[in-house]
């Protein structure tokens, strides 16, 4: 009867003595036959031993609770269609906690079968499989070592979870099973050899028989199934370097069966490649006898070793550990990194396996095998890096659902880091870099934005060796995916760090040793202040760091921000000339990338410096006299994700062409209610105008308003060419107040925006407006004034058109400058006057009037984030293209906000400022409100290299010709030429060396300002001027440098000992008659040698600073009256004659005479004329 399938009342009679079911209890009767239609829907026709096994588990599993339990079929769960997650395993967590444990109300049954992986999916899979239908399974660890008895046999399902993905994939996750026990198998007799002896046998494979061989070891490492070109290969290693070559799709499944470090055999299996009908079991399944290798020897005839050889040590002990946690964060999963128990970060991006994404969520308890703990002295300190050595199991599955969402593996760590070998330090900062960028923009970044970011900033190298899967798991001694390099430098970086906004702290060692010089040395407050302005350090760019954040217009301080969650930090960008970049309005809100910046600290004593400790709703805000920000240049400013500007719809726009702006100011300090405000002159133009008659338009505005402010007469009446321009006197004054002066760095003159608000543009009304505005418009001579909304937002409209003029402020995003050297003539008539030149120092001046000290009170808790010197007034020395040119500058900052970026060695641009002569008929400029500065360089320029110096020289030499002195009457444009002149006399020498970093003479041999660094370094300088003459004319010839060495004819041994004695002596000046000190000594009679007197071949150009081109250009042009009258005592009587005026030159490079050369030259010359 056993042996026949049973009818439908025999199982019934079955089902009622297992569970005890009264008959007349029609509850469990009707329990009792659903349980057995759905066991026939799901196994089909059975016998009665199968049917009693699975009652008896199934009552083991329930004890008495059962009425509610009920049978589900793979065919269910196939039709469950909404998206969740829902563990119908059990009733409810409510119950289970009141009876302290888990009443399970669904059960499952089935078997388990394998999918072999394909090319295009290479991953075995797990089914559960019944008459019904068949559904994917994940299993933990514990569970995946159940499923080696398991075999063929029916299992019952009592804890599991049902996962319905978005994208219609389903599956379990199976956290508990039991075999039924009717089913095991009988142990079978298995001889089996140990690893030590099949080491041995490996190295005589040839002669082994091709039956089989059985082994019995521990695992120690097993690959997931690796891709080799058009092959799917799993890899095993046993104990004593034994290794397993799996390659017929029939085994590939036994990746998922087998963990590293458990016991296992392989029945009926050749040596490294699984035989026919080969097996996995348990010791436990059978009885299991470990041969030695002569037992077995003899058992198998045929086979004699050679010679006696002894088992492969094992070579990985040490390298490689296992480590049990928990998954805190998964946000990274794309990129195969995982926080592990909130303290260690796993990192298996190497790992060419894309399975492990969908089973690795957060909240899941893991073992991962034979991977590497690294431990580093940056975040992130201690890493688990896996290699194709790695096995993840996973032990429990998290308590919350599972994420359903399709992840899907990173570009970047497909193309690189699954196809090359890296070092420890690379993957390091790979996971360095975007663990930053999670904990910097959680759930911001994409993958695809992220994997162009990695692309953006990796540095690509060539010598990285391509992966071989099969030699990374086989190779003895152990070598994974990361190569080992001793020649590798440790300073490399392939990618950068990126720190949060408040790690950006600067270095102040600098700044307390200058402090503790300022006690040992204690001055007056003023003086203090005065000596310290220039107190100033920079940071040079870490190009292992790259700093990330929105660009944020604060309208506490009119500057630029660059924030994140953690704070922000100021910003000076500088756009300089450069127009092919995004405008700097165009940055405002976007996410950015910078990787060359400088970090910049300022310091001053006699000031109230408001700085933000942080940022949000909560403002705190304390008093400083220390600035830190960042200097940035425009074109290293990256754009990763673009602002969300408003919508154009709700908006009201407006063209507008800036001509003019302001200064930022400050009103309302001595009444405790600080604000920001600033003016610029606009016209508002017609949107459907063409780019070409914008650009014509801005063109005339600019010029326009350059006249206007150039003359003396601000108000004066137009002229007959201004009357017929008379659309350039229908500008706006647009007034920037409050919120809407945060615009104050992105507006910039030449420029035209699109002015974006609810709120239209309306002119205010005089009668209604306030003072400043009365103010502003009497200025104007009555002009329009508008008042900007606070929620303007301004976007730069760029023009494809350029015009071909070299000279157009328009492309060349600049305004008409003026040279010093015209500025500093007495000829030049203009007032205003803009111009462009580096700062070569700058200090404080006090406050020209002390009433005004007085009178103001600066309160201490004030809310206003800008700094202003209160009563102070900056100094700045300004040189233009020649060095030599200087012009003095004078900014009194009393309500205007300070500049960011006044440091010596930068290139500004300064437009508008007030031009001056003193009484001792000096010119220097003023800084007034309606003046601008513009920093164009953040950098000083480097000098040039000796050979640099050389090659320039010679492009000089080889460019110019032979001159004579007196060519340069009838030639006054020459730029460079060649003289062959006779020294007279060398009439000065000026020497002198001085300080990098305060320009303080050098005596003594040090730098005498307390408060400067000694580490700065030193500058010596020397300057000479001559008097030479070629028998056609006689001229002044000034030369600096090194061309005073080539002059003195010192070589590079005495020019240094005479460096060295200059820094003891001091600053050194010698005219005629100066005697002095030994060095002074030396130097005249040095300078009054006959081997210095005589011929030499000389660079020479003309000196800007010559005066006799403003009278006229051409010396046959010339009339007698021109000519400067000169008295000449002839000892019998005076005699007066006209004279030519002095040639003022300046000597580039000077040579021996090639007489040679010279003679033939002249004869040439003499025949051709």
């Amino acid at each position: 009867m056993n042996a026949e399938f049973l009818s439908d009342k025999s199982l019934s009679g079955v089902g009622e003595k297992i569970f005890q079911i009264n008959e007349q209890n029609e509850q469990e009767k009707n329990w009792l036959a659903s349980l057995q239609s759905k066991y026939l829907e799901i196994r089909g026709p059975c016998l009665e031993c199968e049917y009693r096994q699975f009652l008896t588990e199934l009552r083991s599993l329930l004890r008495r609770e059962f009425l509610d339990v009920s049978v589900v079929s793979v065919k269910n769960l196939l039709e469950w269609k909404e998206s969740s997650t829902v563990d119908i395993s059990v009733k409810c967590q409510e119950m289970a906690r009141q009876n302290q444990r888990q009443i399970y109300r669904r059960i499952l049954t089935g078997r388990f079968k394998f999918t072999p992986p394909t090319i295009n999916d290479p991953q075995s899979h797990i089914h559960l499989q019944d008459n019904t239908g068949s559904i994917t399974c994940k299993v933990t660890d514990s569970v995946r070592h159940s499923l080696l008895s398991a075999g063929e046999n029916w299992c019952v399902l009592s804890s599991w979870r049902l996962v319905v993905a978005e994208a219609g994939a389903i599956y379990i996750e199976v956290k508990k099973l039991i075999q039924e026990q009717s089913a095991k198998k009988a142990r079978r007799k298995i001889c089996a050899l140990s690893t030590p002896d099949v080491s041995v046998l490996l190295q005589q494979k040839g002669k082994l028989p091709t039956s089989g061989l059985n082994v019995f070891a521990d695992i120690r490492s097993i690959s997931e199934v690796l891709r080799i070109k058009d092959d799917l290969v799993v890899l095993i290693e046993l104990d004593n370097n034994v290794f397993i070559i799996i390659k017929d799709r029939v085994y590939l499944h036994w990746s998922e069966l087998l963990s590293p470090q458990t016991e296992g055999s392989q029945q009926e299996m050749r040596v490294l490649v699984p035989w026919k009908q080969s097996d996995i079991l348990c010791p436990e399944m059978e009885s299991i006898t470990v041969l030695s290798l002569s037992d077995w020897l003899k058992q198998t005839p045929g086979i004699t070793l050679s010679e006696q050889l002894t088992p492969l040590s094992c070579t990985r002990q040490g390298e490689l550990c296992t480590y049990k946690g928990e998954i805190t964060n998964a946000d990274l999963d794309s990129f195969g990194i995982y926080q592990l128990d909130r303290t260690v970060w796993l990192i298996l991006s190497g790992l060419p396996f894309t399975h492990y994404k969908e089973d690795l969520h957060l909240g899941t308890s893991l073992t991962i095998y034979n991977c590497h703990m690294c431990a580093f002295k940056e975040f992130p300190k201690i890493c688990i890096i896996g290699c194709l050595s790695t096995s993840v199991r996973v032990t429990q599955f998290s308590s919350s659902p599972p994420q359903t969402r399709i992840v899907s593996p990173s570009v970047f760590i497909k193309s690189w880091l699954w196809r090359y070998s890296v070092s420890e330090l690379m993957v390091f900062q790979f996971s360095r870099f975007l663990i930053s960028l999670n904990k910097k923009f959680k759930n911001i970044l994409t993958c695809s934005q992220i994997d162009w970011i990695l692309e953006k900033f990796a540095t690509y190298r060539t010598d990285l060796p391509k992966r071989n899967y099969t030699k990374e798991f086989l190779a003895t001694p152990h070598r994974c995916f990361m190569w080992k390099k001793e020649s590798e430098n440790k300073s490399a970086v392939f990618l950068p760090a990126v720190p949060v906004c408040s790690d950006i702290v600067f270095d102040s060692a600098v700044i307390h040793r200058l402090g503790y010089n300022i006690i040992q040395n204690l001055r007056t407050v003023e003086n203090l202040n005065t000596d310290l302005y220039w107190l100033h350090h920079c940071q040079e760019k870490d190009t292992a760091r790259v700093l990330m954040g929105y660009i944020h217009f604060c309208p506490d301080t009119g500057r630029v921000l660059l924030m994140d969650d953690t704070g922000g930090q100021r910003c000076l960008i500088v756009r300089g000339g450069d127009v092919g970049h995004c405008s700097l309005s165009a940055l405002a809100g976007c996410l950015v990338a910078i990787k060359n910046y400088q970090v910049v600290s300022e310091k001053f004593q006699i000031c109230q410096y408001p700085n933000y400790d942080s940022y949000g709703k909560l403002k705190y805000i304390r008093n400083s006299s220390e600035d830190v920000y960042l200097m940035v240049s425009s074109s290293d400013v990256e754009i990763l994700l673009k602002n969300k500007r408003p919508e154009e719809g709700s908006m009201d726009r407006v063209l507008c062409c800036v001509v003019h702006k302001e200064s930022l100011l400050t009103e309302g300090i001595s009444s405790g209610k600080p604000s920001l405000r600033f003016t610029a002159f606009g016209y508002f133009l017609d949107d459907t105008c063409s780019e070409v008659e914008i650009h014509d338009f801005v063109n005339d505005a600019l010029g326009y308003w350059s006249e206007r402010y150039r003359a003396d007469d601000l108000m004066e009446s137009d002229t007959e060419e201004q009357r017929q321009r008379a659309s350039l006197m229908e500008h706006k004054i647009l007034l920037f107040r409050d919120s809407a002066a945060r615009w104050y760095e992105a507006i910039q003159p030449g420029h035209v925006y699109w002015f974006s608000s609810t709120e239209k543009l309306v002119p205010i009304s005089t009668k209604h407006s306030l003072k400043l505005l009365k103010k502003v418009e009497k200025q104007a001579g009555g002009k329009t004034c508008i008042r900007v909304p606070s929620d303007l937002w301004v976007s730069e409209k760029l023009l494809s058109f350029k015009c071909q003029h070299k000279k157009c402020p328009m492309c060349k995003n600049t305004c008409v400058l003026s040279k010093i050297s015209e500025i500093k003539k007495e000829s030049f008539q203009y007032r205003m006057v803009s111009l462009e030149g580096r700062i070569k120092s700058r200090r404080h001046l006090s406050a020209d009037n002390p009433l005004y000290r007085s009178r103001v009170n600066f309160p201490s808790d004030s809310t206003l984030c800008v700094s202003t010197l209160e009563n102070r007034t900056i100094c700045l020395t300004v040189t233009g293209e020649d060095p030599e040119e200087e012009l003095v500058i004078y900014m009194t900052l009393n309500n205007i906000s300070y500049p960011l970026g006044l440091l010596p060695g930068h290139v500004i641009r300064l437009c508008n400022l007030e031009r001056k002569v003193s009484r001792q008929g000096s010119v220097y400029c003023q800084y007034v409100v309606i003046s601008t500065v513009q920093v164009l360089e953040v950098q000083t320029q480097p000098p040039l290299t000796i050979s640099e110096e050389r090659e320039t020289k010679e492009s000089l030499w080889e460019r110019s010709s032979l001159h004579q002195l007196c060519e340069i009457w009838r030639q006054p444009d020459l730029s460079a030429m060649q003289c062959v002149c006779h020294i007279h006399k060398i009439t000065t020498i000026a020497l002198k060396s001085t300080c990098n970093n305060c320009s303080t003479v050098i005596c003594n041999g040090q730098c005498e300002n307390p408060l400067c660094d000694p580490g700065h370094g030193t500058k010596f300088s020397a300057s000479a001027c001559l008097f030479v003459d070629d028998g056609t004319s006689f001229a002044t010839v000034r030369c600096y440098s090194n061309i005073v060495q080539k002059l003195l004819e010192l070589s590079e041994t005495e020019w240094f000992d005479l460096e060295e004695a200059v820094k003891q002596e001091g600053d050194i000046f010698m005219t005629a008659s100066d005697d002095g000190s030994c060095v002074q000594q030396f130097l005249r009679v040095l300078r009054e040698g006959s081997h210095l007197h005589r011929q030499k071949n000389l660079l020479l150009k003309l000196d800007k600073h010559q005066t006799w081109q403003e009278t006229f250009q051409d010396i046959n042009s010339a009339s007698s009256s021109d000519f400067a009258v000169k008295t000449v005592d002839t000892g019998s009587g005076n005699l007066e004659t006209r004279c030519l005026p002095m040639l003022q030159l300046i000597c580039l490079d000077i040579r021996e005479v090639d007489f040679t050369s010279y003679i033939m030259h002249n004869a040439t010359f003499s025949a051709n004329t």
